[in-house]
């Protein structure tokens, strides 16, 4: 037997309401997870692109920071990038005197920088764009419109920008540096600091020896070597800092490194925070200028200048050359010496004499390279006077004369050694970065602060850096 059962009308549309919430359910769950999706994607979109319009501005300050060291392997022209014709040869535009201007495309992105050069310390700003082609959804434009060019033709452009100020890393940034040992060699070295360019700290420009309050203690002393005793103090007293490199150490004896208070109070040993094992500088070769040398002409005989005889004369500005420096030479005028052999100043009136007024940049492009007698005589009292360039080929510097030096070396594929007879005292003025240095005589360092701002370094370097 067959039973009929039959339905209800209000079960039916239980059945029938039920079915319809579970639907609307589920489409709405979907529907919310589509929208979760897509603003998902949205964000990752919208992130990948402000990231973007940040790497565009940091190509151009790349842009920028290569335009400022086209010269950095040239001493002496280092700050010319503003006035080199290469300015537009590479699309920069000069919109004043001392700002620049280029745009640059990569791809659909772009990016603006302009170079604003004050007292050489010059100031980047470079802002990126990349386009915002993102059409998922009906977002309006305006939710983006804190990064975006709005009311413009095709894609909205995310923009981004960076402040860079930028400084020169200097060339002569402390009293000695070395790439590898330095040596006191138990000869009572002293070194100390002063600023020929500022009168609270010099004796009008030149070392207050008689005003111990304007002495400074910036007479750093630092080498790039990494082993045990990379640094061998000894008895010295060095007013300043004492670097070596990672893992290096110090010898010391009776010598005392720290602060002016720290070493003129008899203090031995190192005062706290006054050495670290950081140094890792590279020190760039030499370049010699792009010039025509002219030969100097040789007096056999000699020509007395002042009741002194000089067998080598050079009265005027100028590039020239002498291949071999074996007598007495005196230079007046702003000039530039090539020596193609060698200097052999060992007479005990041989020297280097250059005249008030003058300027002399030595380059040496020998082997060697000895100078005693009476040494480089520099009467100005001023180390930025006489600049001693050794070349790469110039690997030994021997400094003995019996005066009191005043100048700076730079020679860093040169092992240097200093001398000095009995026990008088010989002051060394401004500053010496070379491969090695081993003492042999008695003397006072005596850094010039001044230096690190005569625009000599090793290129245009970052100081701070932010979002504009």
């Amino acid at each position: 037997m067959k039973f009929l059962t039959v339905k209800s009308r209000s079960q039916a549309g239980s059945v029938l309401l039920v079915s319809l919430m579970v639907t609307a359910i589920l489409g709405l769950t979907i529907a919310s997870y589509l929208l979760m999706a897509q603003q998902q994607n949205q964000s990752v979109m919208r992130s990948q692109v402000w990231n973007s319009a940040i790497v565009m501005s940091e190509a151009g300050v790349e842009d920028a920071l290569a335009m400022l060291n086209k010269f950095n392997s040239n001493f002496e022209k280092l700050t010319n990038w503003s006035s080199s014709s290469s300015i537009s040869s590479d699309n920069w535009t000069a919109i004043s005197a001392n700002t620049f201007y280029v745009r640059r495309y990569i791809s659909d992105s772009y990016y603006d920088v302009y170079v604003t050069n004050v007292g050489n310390t010059p100031i980047i700003n470079a802002i990126g764009y990349t386009p915002w082609t993102y059409n998922g959804g009906n977002a309006p434009k305006q939710t983006y419109a804190a990064i975006g060019n709005l009311g413009e033709a095709g894609p909205v452009l995310t923009r981004r920008g960076v402040g860079v100020n930028t400084r020169i890393d200097p060339l002569f940034n402390v009293a000695m540096a070395a790439l590898e040992q330095i040596d006191f060699n138990g000869k009572n070295v002293q070194t100390d600091s002063y600023d020929s360019s500022n009168p609270l700290y010099s004796d009008g420009g030149l070392y207050p020896a008689a005003f111990p309050d304007r002495q400074r203690d910036n007479g750093d002393v630092v080498t790039d070597l990494a082993i045990i005793n990379s640094l061998s103090v000894g008895n010295a007293k060095i007013k300043g800092q004492a670097k070596t490199g990672p893992n290096g150490t110090l010898a010391i004896g009776n010598g005392s490194v720290g602060g002016k208070a720290w070493v003129e109070g008899g203090n031995i040993g190192v005062q706290p925070g006054h050495f670290a094992d950081d140094m890792n500088v590279l020190f760039p070769p030499v370049q010699l200028p792009s010039t025509t040398w002219y030969a100097v002409s040789y007096y056999s005989a000699g020509v007395d200048i002042d009741g002194v005889t000089y067998n080598w004369v050079i009265n005027g500005d100028g590039d020239y050359y002498i291949s071999d420096l074996s007598k007495p030479l005196h230079v007046t005028g702003n000039v530039r010496l090539l020596i193609t052999s060698k200097i052999a100043l060992n007479g005990a009136n041989d020297s280097i004499y250059i005249s008030l007024g003058s300027t002399l940049k030595l380059y040496m492009y020998g082997a060697t390279a000895a100078i005693g007698g009476l040494g480089v005589v520099n009467p100005s009292g001023n180390a930025a006077n006489f600049y001693y360039f050794g070349l790469p080929s110039n690997t030994k510097l021997t400094f003995g004369g019996n005066n009191s030096f005043y100048g700076v070396i730079y020679a860093p594929q040169a092992a240097f050694a200093l001398g000095g007879g009995g026990s008088d005292v010989y002051d060394f003025v401004g500053s010496s970065v070379t491969r090695s240095v081993r003492m042999n005589g008695h003397y006072n360092f005596h850094y010039d602060e001044a230096l690190k701002n005569n625009g000599m370094g090793r290129g245009y370097i970052p100081t701070s850096w932010k979002e504009m």
